[in-house]
């Protein structure tokens, strides 16, 4: 097992005693129905099964239809009620993805517009971790097979469990809305790595976290799902965010204010080197792209997030809004700038308190130096792209039929896939299906 990895071991073992539950959930497609019941129980069993269609009858490279899916089941233990007093809590969850990508076969965009779609569609350990309080509730460790995306970057949750983010189908927003899974060792749900974070939070308006991940990109392929071992490991992934929380009275969200960076160990290509993602594989301007390499990769991302108009409490009628910004290292990253924002109703029509309406937008400008050594080989007669700006825009409704089953119909707007203006733009029709059990 590398040093990095056996030292965030010994980190665990160290602290590890008496702490309170405090990391974020997992990130969902559409949230769970908050529960009826006052007192947790000691062990929480669930899942859900995700559907999404969509298909894009203009635009994009060609026209077609996708369709993909996931099944999770997760398992939570208050170890504290089952074992003994001070101890914290175990969670195990499962996913398994199949299906296929309407961004690869028919668009060609960066953001696919199937959120569920990808990570090796294959069974995985998506976490197995443990969560034990400290310091009198006022700090938090969380370790085991973990993603960032539990942590940093992550969604605010309104209206009783709903998670901003994931009001949302494309990949621009839905999850985290920062670039760093496509520019670094940053873990996006459902895959899991080796890791853990530290949380203080001094007082209810403000928190401090920081975190060591595993950067092991075999982790996301097909058929490496439940693998344990850290072969493949190409560094670490070292994130850290500040936060202040408004709340209410009763503890709803009011709006919060994210700052955070990472710095990733790993050897990665350079921007330029990166070109071969965009050619076909004959294309002869690829003996002319240089293979680099550049160690130590870093960004910064800030988010916020804010209740405008009625409540947040659960099953009340509510506007929220909220934004986020992302730089990516100028050397390595795909995505040099990254921004995204919407709008969210909760509460719609006459007795739909639990219906949402959403509108957003995702932003990106592919990096400067990948687009200067495009432009120097077009000036050369080579068939190559030109990578600019990628933009999306999406409205969607979503509609609660039954306290577990949320249907969301939705409608998206491609603007330069690939930042490539030669790719027309591409309008998508979607539809999200969730059952929660």
């Amino acid at each position: 097992m590398p040093a990095r990895i056996s030292a965030i071991a010994m980190v665990f073992l160290a602290l590890c005693c008496g702490m309170r539950t405090n990391a974020q959930e997992v990130p969902q497609p559409v949230p769970p129905t908050p529960s009826a019941s006052p007192t947790p129980r000691p062990v929480v069993l669930g899942g859900h099964y995700v559907a999404e269609f969509a298909g894009n009858g203009s635009g994009g490279f060609a026209q077609g239809t996708a369709y993909a899916s996931e099944l999770m089941a997760s398992g939570k233990f208050d170890l504290a009620r089952l074992a003994a007093p001070g101890l914290g809590t175990a969670r195990i969850i499962l996913t398994a993805r199949e299906g296929s990508s309407l961004s690869a076969n028919a668009i060609g965009n960066i953001f696919t517009v199937q959120e569920i779609y990808g990570d090796g569609l294959t069974p995985r350990i998506t976490e197995l971790s443990y969560d034990q309080p400290f310091a009198a509730g006022k700090a938090d460790l969380y370790a085991g097979r973990i993603n960032t995306e539990n942590d940093f970057a992550a969604s605010s949750a309104y209206w009783g469990g709903i998670s901003l983010y994931c009001s949302y189908q494309n990949n621009g927003i839905c999850g985290t809305p920062i670039a760093a899974p496509i520019d670094s060792g940053y873990v996006a749900y459902p895959t899991s790595v080796w890791g853990a974070r530290i949380k203080l939070e001094p007082s209810p308006w403000f928190y401090a976290e920081a975190g060591a991940y595993e950067v092991n990109p075999e982790l996301a392929l097909r058929g490496n799902g439940f693998k344990l071992s850290t072969t493949g490991d190409t560094g670490t992934f070292l994130p850290l965010e500040i936060g202040f929380m408004q709340t209410d009275a009763s503890g709803n969200v009011q709006g919060t204010l994210k700052a955070g960076g990472y710095y990733d160990t790993s050897l990665a290509p350079t921007a330029q080197s990166q070109l071969t993602h965009f050619l076909s594989a004959g294309n002869p301007a690829i003996a002319f792209v240089p293979d680099d390499t550049y160690r130590g990769r870093f960004g910064f991302w800030l988010l916020f997030d804010k209740l405008v108009a009625g409540s947040a409490a659960p099953h009340r009628r509510g506007v929220a809004l909220f934004g986020a910004v992302e730089y990516g290292d100028p050397q390595t990253s795909q995505l040099s700038v990254f921004a995204d924002g919407g709008v969210i109703a909760h509460g719609t029509f006459a007795g739909r308190d639990d219906d949402t309406a959403s509108f957003g937008f995702a932003y990106t400008n592919l990096n400067p130096r990948l687009r200067g050594l495009e432009t120097s080989l077009q000036n050369s007669g080579f068939s190559v792209p030109l990578t600019e700006q990628e933009k999306m825009l999406e409205l969607n409704y979503g509609a609660r039929l039954a306290p577990w089953f949320e249907l969301r119909p939705g409608m998206q707007y491609v603007i330069n896939p690939s930042g490539e203006k030669t790719i027309p733009n591409a309008l998508v029709w979607a539809l999200q299906g969730v059952a929660t059990f």
